[in-house]
């Protein structure tokens, strides 16, 4: 499915395709941050009233607040994997750069 006489190539290559997956991880760690910061916020705001004070409710608010900080895990460590590999790519094309000159 590529044209060679001209240059054009319909199917990407391995390190366009490296850096699209970079970006996807890279999009959905800082999403999935997002989310945990939201999770997190809501489940430290628990209201100082006699609802506050109940077991039931503050079980409800500590799993929210434990969901959030793995979502927040999760996210760092997709964010560290997307620029990982972004930066791998970054390297590559510079040094492909280098040797065409």
């Amino acid at each position: 499915m590529s044209n060679s006489s001209n240059g054009v190539s319909l199917l990407p290559t391995p390190s366009d395709s490296a850096a699209a997956i970079g970006g996807v991880v890279l999009f959905a760690g800082v999403f999935l941050m997002f989310m945990g910061f939201n999770e997190y916020s809501s489940g430290s705001t628990t209201p100082v009233t006699a609802v506050g004070r109940d077991a039931d409710i503050n079980r409800i608010m500590t799993k929210a607040m434990d969901s959030g900080i793995r979502k927040i895990g999760l996210g760092i460590v997709a964010v560290l994997v997307g620029t990982g590999i972004a930066a791998t790519r970054l390297a590559a094309s510079l040094k492909k750069d280098e040797h065409a000159s």
